[in-house]
Parts: C-alpha cells; structure tokens; sequence
C-alpha cells in the first residue's frame, strides 16, 4: 500500500463536521472478515443522544441513513432501544439494539479518538427483511 492510499480520520475534519452539522459520520469499507458499516461521531456531545451505528450496506448508504436519522435527533426525537420504528425506511420497520460497551473499542475507533474515552452510549440500527422479520 502507497501512503496516498491511506485513509486515516482526520480529528480536524471530524470537529469540523461536528461543529458545522451537529456530527461526523465515519463509513468503514468491508473485508474478507467484516462487513462495512457507518457510525456517527457528535451525536452525544451536540444532542445527549447516543452515537448511531449500522451495518451490511454500502457505504455511501449507510452514509446517508446516518445522516437520516441524525435529522430526526436534531428535531429532538430520542431513538430509543426497543421501540420499533415506521418512519426511517418506506418499506421496512426499524429498531435500535444498544451496543454493548465491550464492543464500543472494535467499531467506534473514530469516537474513541473524539472523545477521548470510551464513557459515550451508542446503539445499532437494524431493520427487517423482507418479510418484515428482524
């Protein structure tokens, strides 16, 4: 790999994010062992809301469905684990798993860096097939 190949996060781009839209997101390509997914930086800090991730997309998607659903925080709607929602996707319902603290250091490395602890919630977006089953 060339170093121009290098896809590091920048901290400087991220606050910049945070401060001009209320969050980052940061999209992570798939691999041979893990699929790609997309996760939000801010949105704790800026909204008291937990951080956002999904899963299993591509990543321009997962991208934008962040971004969706970050609208929604800033309108003041708390998404909260459990409660099933009709109004993220036309034809899905969706819900929000909260991720277990122990696998916040494997997926959230961006926040981890923001933040500078690991002391923030964060919850996964997941969303039914399509026979409308989790």
């Amino acid at each position: 790999m060339k170093e121009e190949d290098h896809n590091c996060l920048n901290p400087v781009e991220t606050k910049h994010h945070i401060e001009k839209y209320g969050l980052s997101v940061i999209t992570v390509g798939s691999t041979s062992y893990l699929p790609s997914f997309a996760y939000s930086v801010g949105l704790w800090e800026t909204f008291s809301h937990a951080e956002i991730i999904c899963f299993g997309l591509r990543t321009d998607l997962l991208h934008q469905i962040i971004n969706d659903v970050a609208e929604l925080v800033k309108s003041g709607v708390q998404m909260e684990q459990g409660t099933g929602y009709q109004n993220i996707f036309a034809n899905s319902r969706a819900n929000f798993l909260k991720v277990d603290t122990r696998n916040i250091a494997d997926y959230f490395g961006g926040a981890l860096d923001y933040y500078q602890t690991q002391n923030f919630e964060a919850i996964q977006l997941v969303w039914t097939d399509r026979n409308d089953k989790f």
